[in-house]
């Protein structure tokens, strides 16, 4: 029976299901005074091969695991700090949270503490781009493993041009705005343009790379570029004819407009008729 600075929490020791008395200080017992106590069952264990990673969580990093190592050693808070798993098909432990703690305890050879959660393979992202947010890598390949087509697309691009994936997001949706890559960690990517479009686009803004590498990752040329390329008088093989004559003006800028200006000042340079683009 818990004392009246005392609660209860269960751990398992074994094959049996221990309760373990945690005193609380006077100030603690304040606060907590008249609250609810909930008895949540939590296991610990030495046997790692009962566990599952899941393929579609992120990929182990290990900078992470060398920072949680460091912790540990520092203070041991891992029975605080449950993993948490779901029953697979065959009675395995699938880890849904806590996948670089289990990998650290395991390497370090101590105890896992666990307890069973509600999540499904749907929350794992959610959750986790919330709590510790994830990459934008993470989720393309969580998304991926779990076979959705349109982030299998963006691989696809991700692996033929070598542009930063918050561009492709970008130019497969035809999107460019603060909920763009919100929506994507939730699985709510969609691509919206043409397929055939965008290999044309980028292929063509490909051709760039050799004058100014720096300039043609840019996001902000890139989608400069791509509104250019819809101008009636613009022709994209004048532009690299002229900015391989020029090419130390092809510079790297921060903003619309002096991308504009730049590309127009190259476009027009010995141009009896010169366009103007912006």
């Amino acid at each position: 029976m818990s004392g009246p600075n005392n609660y209860i929490t269960k751990i398992k020791r074994g094959n049996k299901m221990t309760q373990k008395t945690v005193c609380l200080t006077k100030k603690q017992e304040k606060v907590v005074n008249g609250d609810k106590q909930l008895l949540v069952p939590i296991f610990k264990t030495d046997d790692y091969d009962k566990f599952l990673l899941v393929e579609s969580n992120r990929f182990i990093r290990p900078n992470k695991i060398a920072t949680l190592r460091v912790e540990i050693e520092r203070n041991d808070l891992t029975d605080e700090n449950e993993i948490k798993v779901v029953l697979s098909d065959n009675n395995r432990l699938i880890i849904v949270e806590g996948q670089h703690r289990f990998v650290t305890c395991m390497d370090m050879k101590l105890p896992i503490y666990y307890r069973f959660s509600r999540m499904t393979l749907d929350d794992i992202g959610l959750v986790n781009s919330v709590q510790d947010k994830w990459s934008l890598n993470d989720s393309l390949h969580h998304y991926c493993e779990r076979e959705m087509h349109e982030y299998k697309v963006l691989a696809g691009f991700k692996k033929q041009y070598k542009y930063p994936i918050s561009t492709l997001i970008g130019v497969l949706s035809g999107r460019n705005d603060k909920s763009m890559l919100d929506e994507f960690r939730r699985g709510q990517f969609k691509v919206t343009q043409s397929l055939e479009m965008v290999h044309n686009v980028l292929g063509k803004i490909h051709q760039f790379k050799e004058f100014n590498d720096k300039v043609y990752r840019n996001r902000t040329f890139l989608n400069v570029y791509i509104d250019l390329l819809t101008h009636p008088e613009f022709d994209h093989d004048i532009l690299i004819h002229k900015v391989k004559q020029v090419p130390s003006k092809f510079v790297f800028c921060t903003k619309v407009n002096d991308y504009l200006r730049m590309i127009e000042d190259i476009y027009n340079w010995h141009n009896s008729n010169p366009i103007k683009l912006w």
